[in-house]
């Protein structure tokens, strides 16, 4: 696992690293991770807040599909550049131990991309290199809402071919649900078409910085939850939510409204998001990489794009042991440079740390990353709060 001192560095680096995609982009107590389904449904309603958020109910059934093989999803994507295969095979590996299915959108080689099919030519990067990450990254991201659009889909979820989660995660995302309802105005009791609601268009899952939207009180707070990370394990390279000033404890997840964010590890767009997103991409007037572009979608009031973000972060980037030169298909590395263990940031129960085990046994303990930090016991506990309307 990394240094502290790679976590404390890792903030200073965002100038140097925005313009490539992964900018746009452990044993404890539970037993079998795949059929444990933390029992948010008895302690959603332990709220102690005496706002308008306290009446707040979810029915149970309109949370059910986030465990199919879509993840609540009409279809699940992941993004791979064809000449990385190996980085297909370890997805489709992990993909398949917790439960879901994904069809491939091709990465793009921004070499390939015509500066007449750019909405602009201001700001690109006058080196050639960056250019082309950039461009190549931003298309292939504009691929995926296309197909969205294309193929009349609802919703989809697109995840990076080095994304890696935790392996509670159909856990995680029935508790963002819940939150993501709450945050979208689904009224209390109401079953919502998606089990995300039915008036977001972009979700925001995996990324390095997500803000609270400025002035919007509502929050699902996720007490006593054991997948965060303490909060010396975090690593993120922008603007993130103050827990301090939030007033949570160290083992909080919060789900919100966004305001911004960097890094495209994972998220989701609905049809109609992806429509706005297609034409609001269209429309710039001067070229940036894309998590800049949605993050700018996100905090404007011009496009109306409605953003739910979560933090701690629920998808990060995996960093595999082995040589460096494979992690990355825009990074510089030399070729003598080793990782003796992989890693994963703000993900306790890594699901690629844990593959071999699972493998080898699908009712194995679970490993966490960081074993000697404090283990969380008991349930997580959900407290909406600051409902508006």
């Amino acid at each position: 696992m990394p240094p502290p001192s790679m976590y404390r560095s890792l903030r200073l680096v965002l100038g140097t690293l925005s313009v490539f995609c992964v900018f746009s982009a452990l044993n404890i107590l539970y037993g079998n991770h795949q059929n444990r389904i933390r029992n948010l449904f008895n302690l959603a309603g332990n709220t102690t807040n005496q706002d308008a958020a306290a009446d707040f109910k979810v029915r149970p059934e309109s949370l059910k599909d986030v465990t199919n093989s879509t993840l609540g999803f009409q279809q699940v994507f992941v993004i791979n550049l064809p000449e990385r295969p190996d980085k297909l095979d370890q997805f489709a590996i992990i993909s398949s131990l917790t439960g879901f299915k994904a069809d491939v959108i091709e990465g793009v080689k921004g070499a390939e991309v015509k500066n007449k099919s750019l909405p602009a030519l201001q700001g690109l990067p006058k080196d050639e290199k960056l250019r082309n990450n950039m461009v190549g990254c931003w298309r292939a991201h504009l691929n995926f809402a296309q197909t969205i659009v294309t193929n009349r889909l609802t919703s989809a979820l697109v995840l990076e071919d080095d994304a890696d989660w935790d392996t509670h995660l159909k856990d995680q995302l029935q508790e963002f649900a819940y939150g993501s309802q709450f945050v979208t105005g689904v009224k209390s009791g109401q079953e919502p078409h998606s089990p995300y609601g039915d008036d977001w268009d972009l979700l925001w899952l995996g990324h390095c910085a997500c803000r609270i939207k400025p002035g919007d009180p509502r929050r699902l707070v996720i007490e006593n939850d054991a997948t965060v990370p303490a909060p010396k394990r975090r690593a993120n390279f922008g603007g993130i939510p103050n827990m301090t000033e939030e007033g949570y404890d160290n083992h909080t997840r919060v789900v919100y409204h966004a305001n911004d964010g960097i890094c495209l590890y994972a998220y989701a767009l609905s049809y109609r998001g992806a429509l706005k997103l297609l034409r609001g991409q269209a429309l710039r007037k001067s070229f940036t990489p894309i998590d800049f572009g949605i993050s700018e979608m996100c905090a404007s009031d011009e496009f109306d794009f409605k953003c739910v973000g979560v933090f701690p972060q629920i998808v990060d980037s995996h960093k595999a042991a082995g040589r460096l030169t494979r992690d990355s298909d825009i990074g510089t590395y030399s070729g003598k440079e080793v990782r003796q263990r992989g890693f994963t940031f703000n993900i306790v129960h890594s699901m690629r740390l844990n593959m071999d085990r699972l493998l080898a046994d699908k009712d194995a303990s679970i490993e966490r990353q960081w074993p000697d930090d404090p283990v969380v016991v008991g349930q997580p506990r959900l407290r909406p709060m600051g409902r508006v309307g």
